[in-house]
């Protein structure tokens, strides 16, 4: 009799190791899942840090899925974003030999650099620099450029228009 309540004692003990090995196992992978701490926590403070870290999370994911909703609501039907209708706005300033091209239009109106340009060297311009910048809800164009011949200059008129009637 002593014999079988010695192996069921073993047992006991055997499963109770294997019980408090696994806890260990199943802690380290729930503090793996939380931020760094600086210390080492117990049981009970690793369940609460647990326990704040996930309300926090779900916090996180209403804030999210808000935003999703109120980013969907300014986007039109095909994704694009919404944005109001920008009437394009053209200033030619003319330096003598030089010319300076600025363009801003909403984002449903872009334009090819390249046609301003060609309409430029068509006018008797040469190109020194030409950028293109888009902020939020609008097109930036400048074109800056000099006589390709001096003597002749440029025809601001002439270009003025045609840039005029591409943007129209």
């Amino acid at each position: 009799m002593e014999l079988g309540s010695q192996s069921t004692r073993m047992n006991r003990c055997l499963i109770e190791r294997e019980r408090r090995r696994h806890m260990k196992l199943l802690s380290f992978q729930l503090s793996s899942l939380l931020p760094p701490q600086p210390t080492k926590m117990s049981m009970p403070e690793l369940v609460d840090q647990a326990t704040a870290y996930v309300k926090e999370l779900q916090q996180n994911l209403e804030k999210y899925k808000q935003m999703k909703v109120e980013m969907k609501e300014k986007l039109g039907p095909d994704g694009s974003k919404k944005s109001r209708k920008i009437s394009p706005v053209l200033n030619i300033t003319d330096l003598g030999s030089h010319l300076e091209v600025n363009l801003i239009t909403g984002l449903n109106n872009r334009f090819a650099l390249s046609d301003f340009i060609g309409i430029l060297h068509e006018g008797g311009a040469e190109i020194i620099s030409a950028t293109c910048q888009y902020t939020e809800d609008r097109a930036i164009y400048t074109i800056f450029s000099q006589a390709i011949y001096p003597r002749i200059g440029i025809a601001t008129s002439s270009v003025h228009e045609r840039l005029k009637s591409l943007i129209c």
